[in-house]
């Protein structure tokens, strides 16, 4: 299976319209499904993109927790009120619904960060720092070692 790759940056039109960068774009050519959920993270602070098939995986792990556990209530509230589906048009381009984009304080450009089955849309600043942040962290990474 393909994964999405690489960073990219790219105008966000007056209507709220990005064009997703042509290399995630070419990962759904194996794939029919062309829409995304998009959702704010529930870690950073960006609007994270599910191509569909990945997102249902996702909830299916957020639906098999205890509907009484209020940490499931929490979860499930922010993974489905504020989610929205987007359909690419024809010339690559998604929408970003306005509470999305100013959660992330989207404005004039965007920085697309892949993350293998999603990927992040950022402020380019903000992403540019996160993911400087992360290089810095990821060599202190050991696979295989037990949770702290």
């Amino acid at each position: 299976m393909k994964r999405l790759f690489g960073t990219h940056e790219n105008k966000l039109d007056a209507k709220g319209r990005v064009s997703v960068p042509a290399a995630f774009r070419n990962v759904w050519k194996v794939t029919p499904e062309m829409t995304l959920v998009l959702r704010p993270s529930l870690l950073d602070g960006c609007v994270e993109a599910w191509p569909l098939p990945d997102y249902v995986k996702f909830q299916e792990k957020v639906d098999a927790l205890a509907e009484t556990d209020p940490e499931h209530y929490a979860l499930a509230s922010v993974v489905y009120s504020q989610a929205a589906e987007v359909e690419l048009d024809a010339q690559g381009r998604i929408m970003i619904p306005a509470h999305l984009a100013a959660r992330a304080k989207l404005a004039e450009a965007v920085y697309f960060l892949g993350r293998g089955d999603h990927f992040h849309i950022w402020e380019p600043e903000a992403g540019k720092a996160f993911l400087e942040a992360s290089c810095a962290a990821a060599p202190k990474i050991a696979f295989g070692a037990p949770a702290r």
